[in-house]
């Protein structure tokens, strides 16, 4: 009788152990703005935190606006991970709200990197209001760039350890592994450029990949500027365009995903190129995110296209 006494206790303990552990463990809550935060997250974490995208998939970041259920999130959250720049200014007032709270941490991707100011190229559309703008503007698309986020997934992850230092180890592994892929893929692109039959890239789009020319000595024509907010584009750009396609006899025009195709179509047409896809990663479809697909999925379907477009 003391035997099955015993072996009830020991039981009973052990429930109440598990039950406790499952009441006062504090859960890793990680909120971030779009998919390349996201993503990087995710890859250092794993499964060891509860990782949140407020940013719809298929939609276009620079339109996003949070709800009051996005900010209850954020506030709650382990660590709240943004991109930063315009189209972040609302995540500044947040921020100024909790000046001095030391429980409300970020992480701002603009702030781990150094930036390229924003530049207007020859034929580019000039946005409307810009001979009023006086302040330096910055690109804000450093995700775009593999070797900047390899440095971003490095002090990310310290973040994430000082957080939760008893996944350490675990982050660190993750966060390793992510960079030396990030570290393969930028050698493929070395590869391809060093052969390509020509480096300028037409784009009948906004241009978010300044920092990605920029890595590999690269030259580009483009619509818009990367953060530009117009959508109408003169007839002097689309000219432009199509006499730069025919002049270096461009194979392709590309477009960014997830957005309208009118002006690559345009500009395609008359200069005897074809349309293409490149992804600036900053956001997936419905159907991408739920399979999973990663911002190093986005960028190895890049060389394919560039290998066809460039040789």
């Amino acid at each position: 009788m003391f035997f099955y006494f015993k072996k009830a206790a020991a039981l009973l303990f052990l429930s109440l152990a598990v039950f406790s552990s499952q009441v006062f463990s504090k859960e890793i809550s990680v909120v971030t703005t779009s998919f390349p935060q996201y993503d990087l997250v995710r890859h250092i974490v794993a499964d060891r935190a509860k990782v949140t995208m407020l940013l719809k998939p298929g939609a276009d970041a620079h339109s996003f606006a949070p709800t009051p259920k996005d900010l209850i999130a954020v506030e709650q959250s382990s660590l709240f991970v943004f991109n930063g720049g315009e189209n972040d200014e609302w995540i500044e007032e947040l921020i100024s709200s909790h000046k001095g709270d030391g429980r409300f941490k970020t992480f701002s991707f603009v702030n781990e990197v150094s930036l390229l100011e924003e530049e207007t190229k020859e034929g580019m559309e000039q946005e409307k209001d810009e001979s009023e703008i006086e302040e330096t503007e910055y690109d804000e698309h450093v995700f775009a760039s593999l070797r900047n986020d390899e440095i971003i997934l490095d002090k990310l992850c310290q973040v994430l350890s000082e957080i939760s230092p008893e996944n350490k180890e675990f982050f660190r592994a993750n966060a390793d592994d992510y960079k030396e892929k990030f570290a393969y893929l930028d050698r493929k692109y070395e590869e391809l450029f060093a052969k390509a039959s020509t480096r300028t890239l037409i784009f009948g789009d906004r241009f978010p990949l300044l920092y990605f020319v920029r890595d590999y000595g690269l030259d580009y024509y483009a619509a818009f500027k990367g953060c530009s907010s117009d959508t109408e584009v003169s007839a002097s750009t689309v000219r432009f365009l199509i006499d730069k396609a025919r002049n270096l006899h461009a194979k392709a025009i590309f477009k960014i995903e997830l957005t309208n195709d009118a002006v690559a179509n345009t500009v395609a047409s008359a200069a005897g190129a074809k349309v293409m896809v490149f992804n600036s990663g900053h956001n997936v479809t419905v159907e991408q995110f739920e399979k999973g697909v990663s911002l190093y999925d986005l960028y190895e379907s890049n060389l394919d296209v560039l290998n066809e477009a460039l040789n």
